[in-house]
């Protein structure tokens, strides 16, 4: 159950991300929420999984286009490596985003 409940938060996740395009033009197509998840996701992995990953440079970014693809990069590729109980947190966390 664990595992389908996963799939379908990763699915809804992918859609947030879908706000921050990875063509975007203009720095209000890419906020800071990007930021926040990536950071977030990384700091989930290390804390619960003992898995330490590279952040993503968002300050030597400088389109919004890079910022949204590396970031929602990093956020889906964080999440895939997360035990399932770490992505149940995580989507926790952030369920008001994802859920919106």
């Amino acid at each position: 159950m664990k595992t389908k409940n996963n799939r379908n938060n990763r699915r809804k996740i992918e859609k947030f991300l879908k706000n921050f395009p990875t063509d975007a033009t203009c720095w209000s197509q890419a906020t800071d929420e990007v930021l926040d998840l990536s950071r977030k996701s990384r700091e989930y992995l290390e804390e619960y999984d003992d898995i330490v990953v590279e952040p993503v440079d968002f300050r030597g970014i400088n389109t919004p286009a890079e910022w949204n693809t590396q970031g929602r990069e990093s956020i889906l590729r964080n999440y895939d490596m997360m035990k399932p109980r770490t992505k149940e947190l995580f989507f926790e966390r952030f369920e008001n985003w994802f859920n919106a």
